[in-house]
């Protein structure tokens, strides 16, 4: 993945440092100018090293889901993560991880999760009050979007927006091989999710979460080890 950079007197700043760095730019030859506007950069979870994708892509499917179906996952700290699914009506799913967080969630597609419990603490559920468009089948261009509303274990209430777009593809490696994928980009109020998604395997093998600038957010990255399906 190649991160969009700012240069200016021929340096790449960190978006935190941005406004003051500019703050002290020349322009050659003359006085100093009056700092820009700069947009902030977007720093993912981690960096992914991509290639052209060996060959052109069949349409993106979604692997047959199973209860039992496990997938084994690499984190950033080098411990291994697993999510199992438990309950299954059609493509909701009831998934818990190994770290005791619950999800219910579309299998079906990159919406925002349904409900969740035991997560780093946060429990809570979301309705989907309005959803357009389609990713799957994955094809580069494809996009698709949610309006939600959401509630706290706490009381809170929020309501937001997610918008996913197939923005190409591109050949990865993680712990369980080398894979050609299309890259899912998706973003909501505060953060940006990265999925390259393998055909072959029909899932995801590469999935990263981090804040948007100026935003707060949990952040992670994980590469895929083993899918294991389910009977």
């Amino acid at each position: 993945m190649t991160l969009s950079t700012l240069r200016q007197c021929a340096v790449v700043l960190p978006a935190a440092a941005l406004a003051l760095a500019l703050a002290g730019c020349q322009t050659e030859g003359g006085p100093e100018a009056p700092a820009k506007a700069q947009k902030a950069v977007w720093t993912p979870a981690a960096e992914v090293e991509t290639a052209p994708a060996k060959a052109e892509l069949p349409p993106g499917v979604r692997k047959g889901f199973a209860v039992g179906d496990r997938s084994v996952w690499k984190q950033l700290d080098g411990k291994e993560l697993s999510w199992e699914t438990v309950k299954l009506d059609g493509s909701i799913a009831e998934v818990h991880n190994s770290a005791g967080c619950m999800v219910v969630t579309d299998l079906s597609s990159y919406s925002p999760a349904l409900s969740w419990r035991d997560c780093s603490g946060s429990a809570g559920s979301r309705k989907i009050e309005k959803h357009s468009g389609g990713l799957f089948p994955l094809a580069v261009g494809n996009a698709e979007s949610w309006q939600y509303s959401g509630r706290n274990d706490k009381g809170n209430t929020w309501s937001g927006t997610r918008s996913c777009e197939v923005a190409g593809t591109a050949n990865v490696t993680a712990p369980a091989g080398n894979f050609d994928t299309y890259h899912v980009i998706c973003t909501d109020g505060s953060a940006r999710y990265d999925r390259w998604f393998s055909p072959e395997l029909g899932i995801s093998v590469i999935s990263s979460k981090a804040p948007l600038p100026g935003k707060k957010s949990s952040s992670y990255h994980r590469e895929l080890i083993r899918f294991e399906p389910g009977a």
